[in-house]
């Protein structure tokens, strides 16, 4: 056998995920203006907040969105793909929570196994 056959066959680590893949994580933290917003602009706020997360989702930009529900800091949670961190951070800015203050933002990147076959119904 040939060192070039032996790499190919060369057993994979048991315990390392195949098909890794590059996403961001998204955190969505309660902003500077988490209990300040009041009148029409509160019971707008959350319906354009969800339409935004449909709408990334729909074009695939978010894989996954939802909320943290226990009641510290973190509120959401995003996995989001994109080409580079600045990308996913001016798309998870654009939020318009996040653009309202009640929001805030912080992106890492990751890698985990790929979540090219998953199907969220939103």
């Amino acid at each position: 056998m040939t060192e070039e056959t032996q790499a190919k066959e060369k057993p994979r680590m048991r315990d390392v995920p195949r098909d890794i893949e590059p996403y961001f994580i998204g955190l969505l933290r309660k902003g500077e203006r988490w209990n300040d917003i009041q009148g029409p602009e509160a019971a707008t706020l959350m319906p354009r907040h969800l339409a935004y997360l449909r709408e990334q989702l729909e074009a695939g930009r978010y894989l996954l969105a939802g909320p943290v529900t226990d009641d510290g800091p973190l509120v959401g949670l995003l996995i989001m793909a994109g080409k580079s961190i600045d990308e996913v951070q001016a798309i998870a800015n654009a939020d318009p929570g996040v653009q309202a203050g009640r929001l805030a933002v912080e992106v890492h990147p990751a890698f985990l196994p790929s979540l090219k076959g998953l199907k969220v119904n939103f």
